[in-house]
């Protein structure tokens, strides 16, 4: 049997705050690729670090330590890095689609290299992603650096496969980092659900690991009803003055509209896309993540859950895809369509994207922000409604 290695690529919230726990609970032995210098040097010096998590009921804190691990800068550790990724079996890749391209290269130096010296070993690429098409951005980020000679060992020996990430991690709170400056705010949340059959080796072991069948379809489910509803809470947040995600879960009014009624439009979306009923999907695929979002300890701010709006305003990402699909399913998505329109209503001067957005909005208006953020045009007949109905949503939200 193979040494029970797993690289993380990436020390974020999910990388630290999720995997970490996931795969050191199964026996694993870490090795973190960190990109800032200064936070690698930090991970070794220190040793080890805590996530304050919160407990199975989402109603107190539990402390989970992560230690033993290793730490590569990415700058300037680079062969260091590579070597790591030689001797593991699984490489998780908690990754934005900006940091594809980089970590592709990567990658195929690995690949072209294993393809020569281990050539009947497997290798399993594991995308924890929160956005869409994720294993077909990484493949065609492998393929243009893969000597010919590594093309078959590719096909046959790596798997890329996606996953459920089922917690949320944000920054901890000032009590917290004067503990341990390392460590991180965590909700319970659930096993990591893997796509068994994208694996090309052994299925990697640990109580919080689920290896579950349709998990295209539930990838669908997560990211177009309970991101959505994320987003959504935080809009809303936003709207009503909060700060935190907690507080607007509190509003029952924002409650009723996105938990209840949002969630019907974005489950027939799904049903569309995904070609089973209402009923069908709710009894595979059901999940309800409200609790999480409401633990009275919990730090997630408004800011940061909005935050990236040109990859949350795409087409096929948590609104605009799912209002669509709702729309091709045969029912009006009037919740969701304002979900869309509190984000153009939202400001924030220290966010770039959101900026941005404004700046558009003013010049071109509403319309003119779905052509730019969201690829929508009204050539289309049922993008051109769907402009509309966003379009009257701000206005009715303006007044």
């Amino acid at each position: 049997m193979r040494e029970k290695r797993v690289v993380i690529a990436g020390a974020g919230k999910i990388g630290r705050g999720y995997l970490a726990e996931v795969f050191q609970t199964g026996g694993y032995h870490i090795t973190f690729l960190v990109h800032n210098p200064e936070q690698t040097q930090a991970l070794r010096s220190q040793g080890s670090y805590i996530i304050f998590r919160g407990n199975r009921e989402e109603t107190g804190i539990e402390e989970v330590r992560i230690a033993g691990y290793d730490a590569y800068c990415t700058v300037t550790e680079r062969q260091e890095c590579l070597q790591a990724m030689m001797q593991a079996p699984y490489v998780l890749l908690p990754i934005y689609p900006a940091a594809c391209a980089d970590f592709g290269r990567m990658l195929a130096e690995v690949i072209n290299e294993r393809a020569v010296k281990n050539p009947e070993q497997t290798m399993d690429l594991i995308l924890c992603v929160n956005f869409m098409r994720a294993t077909q951005q990484l493949r065609q980020a492998i393929l243009p650096w893969l000597n010919p000679e590594a093309l078959s060992f590719f096909e046959q020996k790596v798997g890329i496969s996606e996953t459920l990430v089922n917690r949320l991690s944000v920054e901890p709170t000032e009590e917290m980092r004067k503990k341990d400056p390392l460590s991180l705010s965590a909700g319970y949340g659930e096993a990591l659900c893997i796509d068994g059959d994208a694996i090309k080796g052994e299925l990697p072991q640990s109580p919080w690991i689920d290896v579950r069948d349709h998990l295209p379809a539930r990838f669908v489910y997560k990211i177009w009803n309970i991101n959505m509803q994320h987003f959504a809470v935080a809009l809303y947040g936003s709207y009503f003055g909060y700060r935190y995600v907690r507080e607007a879960t509190a509003n029952p009014y924002v409650e009723q509209c996105v938990r209840h009624m949002a969630k019907q439009e974005a489950v027939r979306g799904i049903g569309y896309e995904c070609g089973m009923s209402d009923e069908e999907l709710e009894r595979r695929l059901g999940a309800d993540h409200w609790v999480t979002w409401t633990n009275p300890a919990s730090n997630d701010s408004v800011a940061r859950v909005v935050a990236d709006m040109r990859r949350k305003l795409s087409k096929e990402d948590r609104v605009i895809g799912p209002a669509l699909a709702c729309l091709k399913g045969g029912k009006l998505p009037f919740f969701i369509s304002r979900i869309a329109a509190l984000a153009m209503l939202y400001e924030n001067p220290q966010d770039a994207t959101c900026v941005e957005l404004h700046a558009i909005l003013e010049r071109e208006g509403v319309r003119g922000v779905l052509r730019e953020f969201s690829g929508l045009s009204e050539a289309d007949p049922q993008e051109r409604q769907l402009m509309e109905l966003i379009e009257d949503q701000y206005m009715a939200l303006c007044r």
